[in-house]
């Protein structure tokens, strides 16, 4: 198996304050609220009683209701966007930098909690149109534009050959997704398997590297 690239590695977080503790608890124990009740029958006091804490807190730091599902649908775009984020200056073998970016990519995609939030934010979109607009803005397009940043690069140095990098990263992204992440979004059985998993990110990597590597003499 390849190894993932250093420049490619999660960064050691710094230690949370004791305020950015109380802002996540808040967060995930409204995430397990809004998932198991929706966003209608949801209720602050719930996430009060799991998370701890007061009613005050919770409007100090989120304003209402409302302010705490578009912080909760945030953080999920920042999981999804995180390993992408230091892409455009990953050093190694394209292979190995877009195995990594992928396996890390559908991992977050095909969390329980990040699909339960996709099918969340699909069913309030009516409600929140401004709010769905962000999360394409903070998630599936941010992604694209790191990776497409990384595209450049290559392409700059001759080692991809790419027409449209931006264009390039969304078929990527997509390609990793196959239809594992509709099956799951879905709930078609069977569940897909690791095995599955591995093997969905590996063929895209092999299939998209095939069309856009630069061929020798081709300059």
């Amino acid at each position: 198996m390849n190894a993932v690239p250093a420049s490619v590695s999660s960064v050691k977080p710094r230690k949370p304050t004791r305020g950015e503790i109380r802002r996540a608890a808040i967060i995930t124990a409204a995430t397990e609220v809004f998932l198991e009740h929706g966003f209608g029958a949801a209720t602050l006091d719930e996430v009060v009683r799991r998370a701890g804490g007061s009613r005050a807190t919770l409007y100090e730091n989120f304003g209402s209701k409302e302010g705490l599902f578009a912080a909760i649908i945030a953080e999920q775009c920042a999981r999804v966007v995180e390993p992408l984020q230091i892409v455009p200056h990953a050093k190694g073998r394209p292979e190995d930098v877009l195995y990594a970016v992928g396996k890390r990519f559908l991992g977050v995609l095909m969390h329980p909690g990040g699909l339960g939030l996709y099918r969340l934010v699909s069913a309030e979109g009516a409600r929140f149109p401004d709010l769905v607009t962000q999360v394409f803005d903070k998630g599936p397009k941010a992604a694209a534009d790191h990776l497409a940043g990384y595209f450049r690069t290559q392409v700059k140095q001759g080692v991809l050959a790419l027409a449209d990098p931006d264009l390039a990263a969304r078929h990527f992204l997509e390609m990793v997704k196959g239809d594992l992440h509709t099956r799951a979004l879905f709930g078609v059985p069977p569940a897909p398997t690791a095995a599955e998993i591995e093997a969905c990110v590996r063929g895209a990597v092999a299939t998209f590297l095939n069309g856009a590597q630069a061929r020798q003499g081709s300059a």
